[in-house]
């Protein structure tokens, strides 16, 4: 007897909810494989990012080493000018580099550049270095070339690695700190490098987003990441071939504390913590 079509339509209708479920679980492998894939991805350009950022920040801390030891060489000659010249050159690296002085190396960072209130480091050699007295800088200096020299061991080691939240907790604590504090005089006013640092200081903040945090940001949200690089931009504007007293100070605090913001607001597209400020 033949087949009834009311006998046969189950058949059919069971065999294309097998072959719709099969379909639809092939689909979604693809799906989690793709989504596995572009988190992969995701992972590997931060990771690459972060080793670029590494060798950015070894330049720039071999830089203040050579620097200091150029400064130790002319304090033992007794010659003031060369000194002086040497001072800012090893400030230079320093200050790009503080993106991650005090976040990673917090003990270092207190020992080579604390301020106001220095008993040792940079600002310890800097008044009477700029007033041309050598006498007593012998000491000090030879501290300072020691400790940068264990600043950069520590840095350039294969095993050190470093976290994408203490990078962006450094670059938002100093956009910050560029804002609310040196935008007001800055911490180098013997040497009259104050501008400098801060211009140093945005380059560092660059190097770091757009190496490291920049395409992430921008996959998932463009007009952040402009606005970010466009209050980078703004930064270096107010500073930039510009000597302390024609600065805009008020400009320069808003630009800085507006870029911390801007910071913290990249952290949730990252997937990181947001960064605290004025800690």
């Amino acid at each position: 007897m033949p087949t009834s079509f009311a006998t046969a339509t189950p058949r059919r209708t069971a065999s294309f909810a097998v072959r719709a479920a099969h379909l639809i679980s092939a689909a979604l492998a693809v799906a989690f494989v793709s989504l596995g894939a572009g988190r992969a991805e995701a992972a590997d350009a931060l990771a690459k990012g972060i080793k670029d950022y590494k060798s950015f920040a070894v330049e720039r801390i071999e830089i203040a080493l050579n620097g200091a030891k150029e400064l130790q060489t002319a304090v033992k000659a007794g010659d003031a000018k060369v000194a002086q010249g040497a001072w800012i050159k090893s400030r230079k690296g320093w200050e790009a580099a503080e993106p991650i002085t005090g976040e990673f190396f917090p003990k270092l960072d207190e020992a080579i550049d604390a301020w106001p209130d220095a008993k040792q480091g940079y600002h310890a050699i800097e008044a009477p270095l700029f007033a041309g007295k050598l006498d007593g800088l012998a000491a000090p200096v030879d501290r300072l070339v020691a400790d940068l020299a264990e600043f950069d061991k520590q840095l350039s080691a294969p095993e050190f690695r470093f976290e994408a939240q203490g990078l962006l907790n450094g670059i938002t604590k100093l956009a910050y700190e560029i804002g609310e504090n040196k935008s007001k005089g800055g911490e180098s006013r013997y040497a009259g490098t104050s501008v400098n640092d801060i211009y140093e200081n945005n380059e560092g903040i660059e190097a770091v987003y757009k190496l490291v945090f920049s395409g992430a940001v921008k996959a998932r949200d463009p007009k952040l990441d402009k606005r970010i690089l466009d209050k980078i931009e703004e930064v270096e504007d107010f500073v930039k071939d510009k000597d302390l007293k024609s600065v805009n100070a008020a400009g320069l605090n808003k630009a800085g504390e507006e870029l911390a913001v801007l910071l913290q607001a990249a952290a949730p597209k990252l997937k990181l913590k947001k960064p605290a400020v004025g800690e």
